[in-house]
C-alpha cells in the first residue's frame, strides 16, 4: 500500500507521522519504504546519515528501471529510505517541463522493490511534487490539527486530489488522522467535533496529542520510540500503527 502523508498546511505533523508510522510498520516486520518529498528532509535526516549518492530527485527524473538505486537502508530492521536533497526544489522546476510530470513518481515506484508499505513525506505546499504523490497513492493520510483553517485546507486538498485522479471526492481513499491534540482546550473539542460532522466516516479513531516526548525526539532527529519508548506520544504512534494496519482499502 502506497499511504501519501499529506496537507496543504506546515507543522501539522506530517514529517512525524510519516517518520513514527513507519518505525512503527517496520517493527512490525513489515517491509517499510520511506520516500522524502520535502525538500526541508527531515524524514531523511531522522533515518539517513550523511550525503546521499542518489535520492528522490533521481528517482522522478531517472528512468523508471533506475528507480532501486536510489533506495538506502535506515539503522531499522525492515526500513528502507529515499531520501531528498536541497536539489529538490530544482527538481520541482525542471519537472514542469517534462511530459506526464505528474505520473512520474508513480512508475518509478514499480522499480522500487517489492514493499509492503511504501509512506510518501509530502511538502507543505500544492505543487507539482504533491501532484505527483496524490496520484501515485493509494490511501492519503491528512494529519490535521484543530485550529482556524483547517478545515479549509484539508478541502482544498481533496478537491485537488480528486481533479488529479478524476474521481469524484467522496469515492476518494483518504483518513484524518487528528494531530497536536489538546487535552484541556475546549476549542479544540469543538473543531474535532466540527471535522466529525464532515468527514466522519474518514476520521481515524487514533489521536496524537501534544506532547514533550515527541517535541524533543523530532528535535534530535529521532522516532519517539528510540527516545521515549513508553511516553504518550510512542503509545499514541503505535496505537495508530494498529489501526492503519487494519485498513482495507
Amino acid at each position: 500500500m502506497i499511504i501519501a502523508v499529506t496537507n496543504t498546511k506546515g507543522g501539522v505533523g506530517k514529517t512525524t507521522t510519516t517518520v513514527n508510522l513507519a518505525t512503527g510498520l517496520a517493527a512490525r516486520n513489515k517491509r517499510t519504504l520511506v520516500v522524502d518529498l520535502d525538500p526541508q528532509s527531515h524524514a531523511t535526516r531522522c533515518f539517513v546519515q550523511g550525503e546521499l549518492d542518489q535520492d528522490v530527485s533521481d528517482l522522478i527524473m531517472e528512468k523508471p528501471s533506475q528507480a532501486s538505486k536510489t533506495v538506502v537502508p535506515s539503522e531499522y530492521e525492515h526500513l528502507d529510505v529515499v531520501g531528498a536533497s536541497d536539489r529538490l526544489t530544482e527538481t520541482a522546476e525542471l519537472l514542469q517541463a517534462r511530459i506526464r510530470r505528474e505520473e512520474r513518481l508513480s512508475r518509478a515506484l514499480e522499480h522500487v522493490g517489492e514493499y509492503d508499505y511504501i509512506l510518501l513525506d509530502c511538502p507543505p505546499v500544492l505543487g507539482v511534487l504533491a501532484y505527483n504523490a496524490l496520484i501515485a497513492a493509494d490511501l492519503l493520510l491528512v494529519p490535521v490539527q484543530p485550529g482556524v483553517g483547517a478545515i479549509t485546507g484539508l478541502d482544498t486538498l481533496l478537491e485537488s486530489a480528486a481533479e488529479l485522479r478524476d474521481q469524484d471526492i467522496d469515492d476518494l481513499s483518504y483518513r484524518i488522522l487528528t494531530t497536536m491534540f489538546e487535552i484541556r482546550t475546549t476549542r479544540t473539542h469543538a473543531l474535532v467535533g466540527e471535522l466529525l460532522e464532515e468527514h466522519r466516516r474518514f476520521l481515524l479513531r487514533t489521536v496524537i496529542s501534544k506532547s514533550e516526548s515527541l517535541n524533543q525526539a523530532n528535535l534530535l532527529g529521532k522516532p519517539v520510540v528510540a527516545y521515549a519508548s513508553s511516553s504518550r506520544g510512542a503509545q499514541e504512534y503505535d496505537a495508530l500503527c494498529d489501526e492503519v494496519l487494519r485498513l482495507r482499502i
